[in-house]
């Protein structure tokens, strides 16, 4: 158990130290100084190509001594910046391996960049021109495109990104189940319905509430039926107290009794 515990505690100071001491390990200076010199010479080589590239078309030609200088920081500073991240920042198995295999596919990028600069105008070799013009009209583009994907991917392989991603997707899903489970209880409430709807109980019941609705309407128009004859018959006598004017000869008669009236 002895050798164990004394294992466990040199990992643990180790593991101390590099979150503790951010400065340079033995040979740091030097290798970050040829590095740093080997970016900066490179880096005015990407500019020239780029430049070129760029200066013919008709959205760069305002600002493109200013536009010529982003893809180099993409790629030199992406070469130093995964160089370091992979002793500070890149804390996962998955980050630390796409940190490495970026970092050598750059640095072979950097060198081909120099090889075009250096002999695309200098070799008569028609082969070798078709190989560099191709490079500098499609690779390097699509290289600068690249370095903003692979960022993307390392932030995505961060334990933390990684973790929130988790927790969101964990979310997602249990939300998802959710909304499936209402309307599945929306389903049944709903079939439920429909079937009791079609039970010898519910349309007995049904059938009498139509009936009780038609009394009901019936009584009312009923109602107003018998109202209006009682209104025409309370009407009628008083028409027929009205004495009637009859003439009889020359001479006007009551109608009632037929005796005559004074004229």
């Amino acid at each position: 158990m002895r050798p164990l515990e004394n294992y466990t505690r040199e990992m643990k100071a180790v593991i101390h130290e590099a979150n503790t001491k951010k400065g340079f390990i033995g040979g740091g200076t030097m290798a970050w100084a040829m590095m740093i010199v080997g970016v900066v010479v490179t880096g005015t080589m990407t500019y020239s190509l780029t430049h070129k590239g760029m200066q013919s078309s008709a959205l760069w030609k305002e600002w493109v001594d200013f536009a010529a200088v982003l893809p180099v920081t993409l790629l030199e500073g992406s070469a130093l910046a995964l160089v370091y991240g992979r002793h500070h920042w890149f804390r996962s198995s998955e980050q630390r391996g796409i940190a490495n295999i970026a970092s050598w596919v750059i640095w072979i990028l950097l060198a081909a960049t120099s090889v075009t600069h250096f002999a695309f105008g200098s070799t008569s070799n028609e082969t070798m021109q078709w190989l560099m013009s191709v490079y500098a009209s499609y690779l390097l583009p699509l290289a600068i495109v690249g370095v903003p994907m692979l960022w993307k991917k390392l932030y995505d392989a961060a334990p933390e990104s990684a973790m929130r991603v988790a927790v969101l997707e964990a979310e997602a899903d249990l939300r998802s189940q959710l909304v499936e489970v209402q309307r599945e209880q929306n389903s049944l409430m709903v079939g439920a319905y429909r079937e009791s709807m079609d039970t010898p109980r519910v349309s007995a019941a049904r059938r009498a509430l139509f009936e009780q609705a038609s009394i009901e309407h019936a009584k009312e128009i009923v109602g107003f039926i018998e109202g209006a004859e009682a209104h025409t018959e309370s009407a009628k006598p008083e028409e027929r107290e009205k004495p009637r004017a009859v003439w009889r000869g020359n001479q006007i008669v009551d109608g009632r009794d037929g005796d005559r009236l004074p004229n």
